[in-house]
């Protein structure tokens, strides 16, 4: 399954409900270890990825995987609303883990399943509006416009997850960020930028003040 390029395996029967959980889910995920630094395995994914599709977004992911690899960032960063531009980054099979931000929680949680995606739920809404931990974000509201007018927002909030997640742990770590402008269109990744994970006015340790 893991040479087809499933995106999760299972365990059931005894091995789900027996005395040692702990120690099947720990071999499972050794297994998964050594197929995927397989020597092969990268060269399967490689023959049997999808053609991309002649879509901005599409476009969008595989530069973001290219430029990943380029200049060794440590996430590919996908601002989604329903999931799709992390899927189809997901099915690129970067190298490096795909943080996905989303204003919904339906759809961070669909995501988990998903290879390689780490799905993010800002417990206080988007770029730091407070709402309901249950509610999604206003796609409409103020904050919103601003928020596509100051891009830097979109970009600290990248860094902030990131950081979240555990997926940087230097300054200058690079992540490879993409998004759609205007916010609230399905599907319309219409922009890349690397930034550190120190913020986006911070570059070599040096950050810029406004």
């Amino acid at each position: 399954a893991i040479y087809d390029g499933a995106d999760a395996i299972m365990l059931s029967a005894e091995s789900a409900a027996g005395k040692y959980p702990e120690e099947s889910v720990a071999m499972q995920q050794r297994i998964i270890n050594r197929v995927e630094s397989d020597r092969h395995y990268q060269s399967m994914m490689n023959e049997s990825a999808p053609i991309p599709d002649s879509t901005p977004t599409d476009a969008i992911i595989v530069a973001a995987r290219q430029i990943a690899n380029t200049i060794g960032a440590k996430a590919i960063v996908c601002f989604t609303l329903g999931g799709t531009t992390a899927l189809r980054a997901s099915k690129k099979r970067p190298d490096v883990p795909v943080l996905a931000i989303s204003p919904f929680k339906e759809t961070a949680r669909q995501l988990v399943m998903s290879w390689g995606v780490y799905p993010d739920f800002p417990k206080t809404g988007s770029f730091g509006l407070e709402v309901d931990e249950e509610q999604a974000f206003d796609l409409s509201s103020p904050v919103v416009e601003e928020a596509s007018e100051d891009f830097d927002m979109v970009l600290r909030e990248a860094c902030r997850a990131a950081l979240a997640k555990g997926l940087v742990n230097d300054p200058n770590d690079l992540l490879v960020v993409t998004a759609g402008l205007p916010f609230g269109t399905p599907g319309a990744a219409n922009i890349i930028r690397v930034v550190p994970a120190a913020g986006p006015s911070c570059w070599d340790g040096i950050c810029r003040v406004d």
